[in-house]
């Protein structure tokens, strides 16, 4: 378990760390990236529409600092060792006044599926969670998309209902939650020199072929501010 030190999250957030993978707070420099990255129609899928610009994302990432210092909501990056750019975003905001129960959502490469990173991200930023305080962590996934339900049941979420019409063209939608009461991170045997190698080389030829973003330019002045959450409707209609 995450035991987090002074201070506060909601003043600084923690860098988090594992095998593969550092998990920190998005920044400004990553706009670039995560436009790079919400571009590709396989991750744009099942999700309501991301900013459709770089000064849109630039406008998000302040959102999300400001939310963040609210203690309303983090949104967290994924950057794989020996990578300086992000290849995956998970958004964990409170449901509640206590943050106590709370909803994420996440997307990630689609470079990155089947290497082991998301099992890694998510059980970094459920453990985060749960040290700030959340009882209970809630996840949309479109039933249609049978890998973000495969990998929330195998990271130990627990599917509790069937949200009928509650996704855009009236798709439906499966409930997951993880409480902490019942958490236990998952524990997998240690992989085996073929499955590291394998692993280790799947990531290399991601991080090969993703291609360099451009540096995100300066502005004079802050960009709009952009708030987004991916499983969730924007309320502006011209926003979409």
């Amino acid at each position: 378990m995450i035991e987090l030190d002074a201070p506060d999250w909601w003043i600084q957030v923690p860098v988090l760390s594992g095998p593969t993978i550092r998990v920190r707070e998005v920044e400004a420099a990553d706009a670039a990236a995560l436009l790079e990255l919400f571009s590709d129609p396989l991750v744009n899928r099942y999700l309501y529409s991301p900013p459709a610009s770089l000064t849109k994302f630039e406008g998000f990432i302040g959102w999300a600092q400001r939310q963040r210092e609210t203690a309303k909501c983090v949104c967290f990056v994924v950057v794989p060792k020996g990578l300086q750019q992000p290849i995956g975003l998970f958004q964990l905001r409170a449901l509640d006044g206590q943050f106590q129960l709370a909803e994420w959502g996440f997307a990630m490469a689609p470079s990155f599926w089947s290497t082991g990173l998301f099992e890694e991200a998510a059980t970094l930023i459920a453990e985060f969670a749960f040290a700030i305080g959340v009882k209970r962590i809630e996840a949309r996934a479109v039933v249609k998309n049978g890998r973000a339900n495969r990998a929330l049941e195998k990271i130990g979420a627990k599917g509790e209902a069937l949200l009928r019409k509650a996704f855009k063209n009236n798709e439906p939608q499966f409930l997951w939650a993880i409480v902490s009461d019942d958490w236990s991170a998952p524990k997998t045997p240690p992989p085996s020199p073929f499955e590291a190698a394998r692993m280790r080389a799947q990531i290399a030829k991601a991080v090969a072929e993703m291609p360099i973003a451009p540096r995100t330019v300066k502005h004079q002045w802050a960009p709009p501010p952009y708030p987004f959450f991916l499983t969730e409707k924007p309320e502006d209609p011209g926003e979409k």
